[in-house]
This record gives structure tokens, C-alpha cells and sequence, in this order.
């Protein structure tokens, strides 16, 4: 396993979400969004002109990965993770945008409660999280919401990562 992808999942215990608005990077910061692919770069400079977003703590791409695994009843596999096409490498890494596949925001955007909670259930007993399902069903459910705004308006969802 790559040493950054290995790193992120030693830190990804837990996906709490942050109550803050970001301010400077400290800790593995996560910001979800909507935007358009042309658009999609300009967040690490002015994330407050994205208004569909949400904000967490030690969530990446890998542990997205893991979901969207969960979602389609596949094992999970590295190569899924080149499967969310990175954007933008800053500083070394430190700072890095990743676009969510398109299948999975149509996917995301027409999960049940039912599916939601049963996702979550299983996404809090993976190796990557290791925690409660109440912690990431909160996490879920943003995807969802993201998902729908995404799919209504024609965009897609990014993360954006800060080390």
C-alpha cells in the first residue's frame, strides 16, 4: 500500500463532524461540495464562494472508497480508489481534491433512510472507521442531500483534503 494511502488510514478513526468553519489547516480536514468540474479547483482558494458543502475531520477518499464499496455490494479494492479522480496536489499533498465518481452522487442521491442506516452499519465496522453507526450516519446523509443538489443542478461532489 502506497505510504499516503496508508497514512490516511491510520488517521481516519472516527469521522467526527466539525462544528468550525475551516481555519488553517490543522489535523486532516475534510470539506464535501458541489460544484462543476471547471469550477471545481477554485475551492482550495475560496472555499466560502461554494455554498452547497459540508465540513468533517479525517474522512478521504479512502474511507469514501470503502462506502461507495458498501453501496455496490463489492469487496473493497485499491483500484477503487483510482476511480475518484484527483484534481489537485498542493504542498506536497497536504492539500489535495478528489471528484466522487458521477455513479456514485446518482447512486448516493436516491438512497432510503432504510439504505442509509444499514450503510452505516456497515461503513462504522470497517477497519478504516472502526466506530459507532451514529457517528457516520450524520456523514451519510449529508452525501445524500449533496447528492441530490449535485444531480438537480448538473454538478458533482469533491472532496477537498487539508493535512
Amino acid at each position: 500500500m502506497p505510504a499516503h494511502l496508508h497514512s490516511a488510514k491510520k488517521q481516519a478513526r472516527c469521522t467526527i463532524p466539525s462544528p468550525s468553519p475551516m481555519i488553517g489547516c490543522m489535523g486532516l480536514l475534510a470539506d464535501i461540495y458541489v460544484s462543476r468540474d471547471e469550477e471545481a479547483v477554485g475551492y482550495d482558494a475560496a472555499p466560502e464562494s461554494f455554498p452547497d458543502r459540508l465540513q468533517y475531520k479525517s474522512l478521504t477518499d479512502l474511507e469514501l472508497s470503502t462506502l461507495w464499496a458498501l453501496m455496490r455490494g463489492v469487496k473493497w479494492e485499491v483500484s477503487l480508489m483510482g476511480e475518484f479522480a484527483c484534481l489537485l496536489v498542493k504542498d506536497g499533498g497536504e492539500r489535495l481534491i478528489h471528484k466522487l465518481p458521477s455513479t456514485m452522487v446518482r447512486d448516493l442521491g436516491v438512497l432510503t433512510p432504510e439504505q442509509v442506516a444499514a450503510l452505516a452499519a456497515k461503513w462504522a465496522s470497517t477497519d478504516e472507521l472502526a466506530c459507532k453507526p451514529a457517528e457516520v450516519q450524520p456523514i451519510i446523509e449529508g452525501l445524500v442531500l449533496l447528492a441530490q443538489k449535485a444531480s438537480a443542478s448538473d454538478r458533482n461532489i469533491y472532496i477537498w483534503n487539508c493535512v
